[in-house]
């Protein structure tokens, strides 16, 4: 007896826009738009989601000092970015 075997279709996709402030915003432009799976990704999914799509990402946001913030929220760690969230890079700032 053969076995069925079924596929999954290829998991919806949401648009969520990443937006760059400071230095790394100088070097990235001010946002760009991604696709994520409809379930979310890690911080660390969404950077090399990133990497791919960017070609100077992965220095920009590898530099010392640079942050993450979902929904107005410092972040640290491999948190879970829900599709639709805000998520802000940004380098750390110098001035009065």
């Amino acid at each position: 007896m053969l076995e069925t075997v079924t596929v999954a279709p290829q998991a919806a996709l949401a648009n969520t826009t990443v937006l760059f402030f400071g230095a790394v915003g100088d070097q990235l432009g001010r946002s760009h738009r991604i696709h994520i799976p409809a379930g979310g990704v890690s911080a660390s999914g969404l950077r090399n989601i990133l990497f791919t799509q960017i070609a100077e990402a992965e220095a920009a946001l590898s530099a010392p000092g640079v942050r993450m913030a979902v929904d107005q929220v410092l972040t640290s760690g491999d948190v879970h970015i829900h599709p639709g969230a805000e998520v802000a890079f940004f380098s750390a700032f110098s001035g009065g």
